[in-house]
């Protein structure tokens, strides 16, 4: 109840007073509480636009969570594969979003948590749905045989380090070090069926014959999905949260190169990370600039507009209006005459100082109505740009 009251406050210098005095059965310390738990509900909604008024939740929880129309993603495959009622366990369940949603398509969820204050808000957070969380260490936890497939999202999270301005702590990216580790996630895949979230920077070497989707939602690259027991499949998996669509497309395909021409197309990053890109090249018509670089070109109008309005997008596509070999001072020279009212700079292959770049673009061109983007890659000739419009 203090709950809801306090969400209608926005300034603490306002809202601890009024609620103090309105709840006076409450000790000073809950009525606190209660306020940042409101705030933290606000930052879910606005995040997610999902109702959380029902819902506890902390900091590091709502930084992790899964984003809804990937976890219902992932809630749709488990009840494909496994079954409308296979039981799934939830080894590393946090505040229980996607238990929640498993349980929303009718599995039957058993949920562990190793924090006790986190395995008591997945309590209270589960409670609709009759789901037992167990405070419990992953890797230690025995999987009963009547459990269909075991989900896992291994912290990667240094929890002791310093937070970062946004309130983040330093990514681990060492599978040997997520926690659960990579090991013991290995050893449950060979008893039981392993569905796993981890980064999408994972290596593909410790992948072997897990099934591996890299997964965009709204263009951006969020997970890599892993299934054991697989046949090294190697896919890219594209949401579109408005529509409400999915496109899924077979990676590990080699894409040719191809002349350069008038357009330059960016994939989705999921696309990339599959390397799914022979897809692309056949619907521009296109090929790689390079045949180490993930962007594309084309010559063919129709096809990169076609592209450009695929639903859920596939890329963006760029028009080239000028190409030479990149230096500061060719940059500075072929801007000379450019309007532009904004600048992008992008790099592929290259380790360069954007801002640097960007800086140097606005001071060397003249204001204009129409953004610009300076689209530099690493090639055997040398470094190259690309000046273009969207």
């Amino acid at each position: 109840m203090v709950i809801l009251v306090a969400r209608d406050f926005a300034d603490p210098l306002m809202a601890i007073p009024a609620l103090r005095k309105q709840f006076l059965e409450i000790s000073p310390d809950l009525i606190s509480q209660a306020f940042s738990q409101a705030q933290l509900q606000h930052r879910l909604e606005a995040r997610w636009g999902i109702s959380a008024e029902d819902l506890l939740l902390t900091d590091d929880g709502i930084s992790q969570a899964t984003r809804p129309e990937v976890a219902k993603f992932r809630a749709e495959f488990i009840a494909q594969k496994f079954g409308a009622n296979a039981h799934v366990l939830d080894l590393t369940c946090g505040l229980g979003f996607d238990s929640r949603e498993f349980a929303r398509y009718g599995l039957r969820v058993t949920s562990v948590e190793i924090d006790s204050e986190t395995a008591e808000y997945a309590s209270h957070n589960l409670s609709q749905f009759d789901i037992r969380v167990h405070c419990a260490d992953a890797a230690g936890f025995v999987i009963s045989n009547d459990v269909d497939v075991v989900f896992v999202d291994p912290a990667r999270r240094d929890p002791n380090a310093a937070k970062d301005s946004l309130g983040n702590t330093k990514r681990i990216f060492n599978p040997s070090q997520w926690s659960p580790s990579w090991e013991p996630i290995n050893e449950i895949a060979n008893t039981h069926p392993v569905i796993a979230k981890v980064a999408p920077g994972i290596d593909k070497a410790d992948l072997v014959d897990w099934d591996a989707r890299w997964i965009s939602s709204d263009g951006d690259l969020v997970e890599c999905f892993l299934s054991s027991s697989g046949t090294g499949i190697r896919a890219a998996v594209l949401l579109d949260s408005k529509n409400d669509l999915q496109f899924e497309v077979l990676g590990d395909v080699q894409t040719t190169t191809a002349p350069l021409g008038d357009f330059l197309v960016i994939p989705d990053p999921a696309l990339i990370r599959a390397s799914a890109l022979d897809a692309i090249a056949k619907l521009c018509n296109g090929g790689l600039v390079n045949e180490h670089i993930a962007w594309l070109t084309s010559d063919d109008a129709d096809a990169v507009s076609k592209l450009s309005n695929q639903v859920p997008s596939l890329a963006s596509v760029l028009r080239i209006e000028s190409h030479f070999k990149f230096s500061e001072k060719l940059l500075v020279a072929n801007l000379k005459d450019i309007e532009l009212s904004g600048v992008t700079v992008m790099t592929r292959g290259m380790q360069l100082d954007v801002e640097a770049i960007r800086k140097l673009a606005v001071k060397a061109s003249s204001s204009g109505n129409q953004e610009l983007v300076i689209a530099i890659y690493r090639d055997d000739a040398g470094p190259q740009a690309l000046l273009c419009r969207r």
